[in-house]
């Protein structure tokens, strides 16, 4: 799969290992979060996500533990038509600590991953063929 990406300072995007399912990618600038303060983190870096793929962004695991940052909206997914040279992928990120956060340029904070897509067709129907459950889940245990 060929990828088109555009970076603000021609940096090459990569994955660490050859095993890494997903792709890290490094804050390009020093920011600062005060407690509880909500910023978009700009990448400046705009994908062209292949046909029938999406692209998926999540935060790292250690972003949290070494920084209190949570991404707000835990998964976010970059279309394939956003993809517009001012289309830059930003990161949505809350401070969850009582104190001033600061990363530091050339820090890895988040991670990308290519998920194939299937597109569905719906059929509105007025029952599932079904018998209605009286408990709660998928199991029979209450």
């Amino acid at each position: 799969m060929k990828v088109r990406i555009k970076t603000h300072d021609w940096e090459p995007v990569f994955y660490e290992t050859s095993w890494a399912c997903a792709f890290d990618f490094k804050c390009v600038e020093t920011i600062s979060f005060e407690p509880w303060e909500f910023k978009l983190v700009e990448t400046w870096l705009v994908v062209e996500v292949p046909v029938w793929y999406l692209l998926q962004t999540q935060p790292r695991s250690s972003t949290f533990k070494k920084h209190w940052l949570m991404q707000v909206n835990s998964v976010g997914i970059i279309d394939q038509d956003y993809c517009w040279d001012n289309d830059t992928i930003k990161f949505p990120y809350i401070n969850m600590s009582k104190e001033t956060q600061t990363i530091e340029a050339g820090t890895r904070i988040w991670q990308w991953v290519f998920v194939k897509i299937e597109r569905a067709d719906f059929e509105l129907v007025e029952t599932m063929n079904n018998n209605d459950r009286w408990w709660f889940g998928t199991t029979w245990i209450k």
